[in-house]
């Protein structure tokens, strides 16, 4: 029975299970005749991919893909993440190239980087997007530390709205690849100081760097120097880790330092000179006048002279020797010793036994010299003696001692004759005395400064003009000790220094272009910080007016600072002879030099490798610069230029961006940012330009083929002063009718577009000047220009 049940059971389950087979048979045929429907694809936000290296700008795009979707949107709210270690936005332009902006007519675009490592953008159209389309780029710079390799930018929240209910969109993420690129070899110039001082003086002589354009991870300098004159006593590095090994017996030191932090703290790139460390010497208590350079035995050689980068890659390197100049100390006039007994004989013993000194081995030649009024040179108002001795050597010095006496008398004439200037004229007409010693006592400079009576003391090599002024107050003896570089040694080594020293090296072109005139002049004194004017005779004959104005007075300070002055052409010590006239508070030596081909003529300038770099963008700091030499060199600035938020890190220009900025050739954004370190675009210089040409005339006509010629302006926000510059010839477009807008301008476009705006025709004949531009650059005639106009 048990049997049966179970067959009946197993038969009812088997028609059962037919039944629910035929019927899902049947709604299968059914469903089978409907049309079939596609499956949901969400429309999603690409991010690019791009590549670059350390230190690049780069712009990753951002783009919308509708994968076929029929959606469109008029708000997107799109947060972007990355990483901070690789990558920092561009700080005030962190979204560039909007295209869906631009073409949709965009009504708000605003962003949020609040967050380290995530940009929000806010994007609001005036039409929807409904098709695929880029929206904008994303503005990053890879940083100088990021690692080589790929590093992703991700789409970390995303919403696109089409009315009310927005769309949570995915993304497909992009990659930032940082290349290795080839290292770029680094050049740094490394010099040492001049000083001078007196036998027994402690003198401190710096070694510095300038025109370093990479970092410096290590350096090893071997120097030589006179034992016999000086003394090495210590050195002290500026950063911790400085090392040295001195031999005084041999003159010879070496110094060594390598950055202890692995090449984190470097000796950073800088234009301007930084100090690596300096020298103690002592100058040896019998050590002859003279000069003695501090220098290298060959700075070829790695073992002499060594400088590498943080990766421990050697350099290109420049080694300008230094040296101490030793100058004999003012002599200060004495008083003859006179016998104890007055009558004693002619054999020099007497009752007393006491005795007559002896001789001096040079008798002092006296030479007096007539204080003259200096409205008329032939009235004499007072007198003083030169004591001229010939010492051992043969050299001959001279020592005035211009007592109150002298003075008294001198202002007393003066005064009746109604003028207020005294001048002395100390002469060497056999061209024979190596140095002079002027002594001023306490009581004549207060004479002099009480009755506001001036100075004037006149040589045949130099002439000083002490107005009463600088006198005040002094309350002790001053001195000057005036030293000629006469000899043709002597004259060639200070030439030398000065042609290699960075204040001139930057500025010339090729060392032809220097001279150095006449014979250089050490002055030394102990009136300093007060203001007294020199005038240096300009020996060389038949000079033009023209080479006249070229020029310029050297001056190396003690305190081993330097200084290019101008300086005016008048007549020295009132003769025909030509002069040139400059006033100085700090002495030392001073070089008549002429520089008949300077870099400081031309509005832009190479580096100090000898490239122009013309395919390097021109950021907005060097333009601002570029912008306010070429056309306000005369403006000073009123904008403060802490309105900008971003000036600190443009310091170097701060003037410049404010001259520009008050002259309304360039201005920040809405946010209050100049942005000085980003790339200045095509479109941005087609403003400034259009500005330019809309201040020196009414206007510029439009043509139509200006306006065709560029297919990629239509719904740019730089369309109007486009169309103006390309009407007036200065920009152009590409072979494929692209004006490029958003393109960085580069150095030789920027030269190119200035000269035309300038009217500074090109140069093509001339010899090349850089050795990265020949002459079939492209841009070759019109850098050549900007370079030497």
């Amino acid at each position: 029975m048990q049997n049966i049940k179970g067959y009946l059971f197993l038969a009812k389950y088997k028609r059962s299970v037919k039944s629910l087979l035929a019927m899902l048979l049947m709604v299968s045929m059914i469903f089978s005749w409907l049309p079939q429907a596609q499956a949901s694809v969400d429309p999603v936000i690409h991010i690019g991919d791009v590549s670059g290296k350390e230190g690049d700008i780069i712009e990753v795009p951002v783009s919308y893909d509708s994968k076929g979707m029929n959606y469109s949107f008029y708000h997107s709210e799109l947060s972007f993440a990355y990483d901070p270690a690789v990558l920092e936005l561009v700080d005030g332009d962190e979204v560039v190239n909007t295209q869906a902006y631009a073409n949709y007519q965009g009504i708000s675009l605003t962003k949020d980087k609040s967050t380290a490592g995530i940009i929000k953008i806010m994007m609001t159209t005036l039409q929807f997007i409904d098709e695929s389309t880029p929206l904008y780029s994303l503005h990053f710079k890879i940083k100088e530390s990021a690692a080589v390799g790929p590093s992703s930018v991700t789409l970390h929240t995303g919403a696109l709205v089409e009315e009310v209910d927005p769309l949570q969109a995915t993304g497909e993420n992009g990659q930032v690849t940082v290349l290795a690129g080839e290292k770029t070899v680094g050049n740094a110039v490394v010099y040492i100081g001049s000083r001078q001082g007196k036998p027994g003086d402690k003198v401190t002589l710096p070694v510095d760097t300038v025109s370093l354009d990479q970092p410096i991870g290590s350096y090893g300098i071997r120097l030589k120097f006179n034992p016999a004159a000086l003394k090495v006593m210590n050195v002290t590095g500026i950063r911790s880790g400085v090392q040295h090994n001195v031999n005084n017996e041999t003159g010879s030191l070496i110094v060594g330092w390598s950055d202890e932090d692995g090449g984190r703290s470097p000796v950073p790139v800088s234009e301007e000179p930084q100090t690596l460390f300096k020298i103690e010497f002592t100058i040896a208590s019998g050590a002859a006048a003279g000069e003695y350079p501090i220098q290298i035995i060959d700075a070829t050689m790695p073992e002499h002279f060594t400088v590498t980068d943080v990766d421990a890659i050697e350099m290109n390197k420049q080694f300008v020797p230094g040296s101490i100049t030793v100058v004999a100390a003012p002599v200060t006039p004495t008083t003859p010793t006179t016998p104890t007994n007055p009558g004693s004989s002619s054999s020099g013993t007497s009752s007393s036994g006491s005795t007559t000194t002896s001789p001096s081995a040079s008798t002092p030649e006296k030479i007096t010299v007539n204080v003259t009024n200096e409205r008329n040179m032939g009235a004499i108002v007072s007198a003083t003696t030169i004591e001229r001795t010939t010492g051992a050597d043969g050299r001959k010095k001279d020592e005035v001692n211009l007592t109150a006496e002298q003075i008294s008398r001198a202002i007393q004439s003066l005064k009746q004759a109604g003028s207020n200037i005294a001048r002395i004229l100390i002469p060497d007409a056999k061209n024979e005395v190596s140095e002079l010693n002027v002594k001023l006592p306490a009581k004549s400079t207060t004479l002099m400064a009480d009755e506001k009576m001036n100075l004037y003391i006149e040589t045949d090599h130099a002439s000083l003009q002490l107005p009463a002024s600088s006198l005040q107050g002094l309350g002790s003896d001053v001195f000057f000790h005036l030293v000629p570089i006469k000899d043709t040694a002597g004259r060639e080594v200070v030439k030398q220094r000065i042609q290699n020293d960075p204040l001139l090296f930057q500025q010339l072109t090729n060392t032809a272009d220097f001279r150095l005139l006449g014979r250089p002049m050490m002055i030394e004194t102990n009136m300093s910080s007060r203001p007294v004017t020199v005038v240096l005779p300009i020996t060389e004959p038949n000079l033009t007016p023209k080479e006249l104005d070229k020029l310029q007075v050297f001056i190396e300070h003690s305190d081993g600072t330097k200084e290019l002055v101008k300086g005016k052409i008048v007549k020295f010590n009132g003769t025909d002879q030509p002069g040139i006239e400059f006033e100085v508070t700090k002495f030392s030596t001073f070089s008549i030099v002429h520089i008949n081909n300077s870099k400081s003529t031309s509005y832009i300038q190479g580096y100090a490798d000898g490239t122009f770099r013309p395919n390097q963008t021109v950021q907005r700091a060097e333009m601002a610069a570029l912008l306010s030499r070429v056309l306000l060199p005369g403006s000073s600035g009123q904008i403060p230029v802490a309105s900008y938020k971003d000036m600190p890190s443009a310091n170097w220009a701060s003037d410049a961006i404010t001259k520009v900025s008050q002259a309304g050739l360039m201005n920040g954004n809405t946010n209050g940012f100049f942005s000085p370190g980003r790339s200045i675009t095509r479109a941005e210089m087609a403003v400034i330009i259009d500005r330019v040409l809309k201040k020196e005339t009414t206007g510029i006509t439009e043509t139509s083929g200006a306006i065709d010629a560029a297919s990629d302006i239509t719904q740019h926000w730089a369309k109007e002063a486009v169309q103006h510059v390309l009407a007036s010839g200065i920009m152009s477009v590409s072979e494929q009718g692209k004006f490029r807008p958003d393109d960085a301008v580069t150095r030789a476009e920027t030269v190119t577009m200035l000269n035309r705006l300038l009217n500074i025709e090109a140069a093509a004949e001339s010899s090349p000047m850089w050795k990265d531009v020949p002459a079939s650059h492209w841009a070759y005639g019109a850098i050549q220009a900007a370079s030497q106009n």
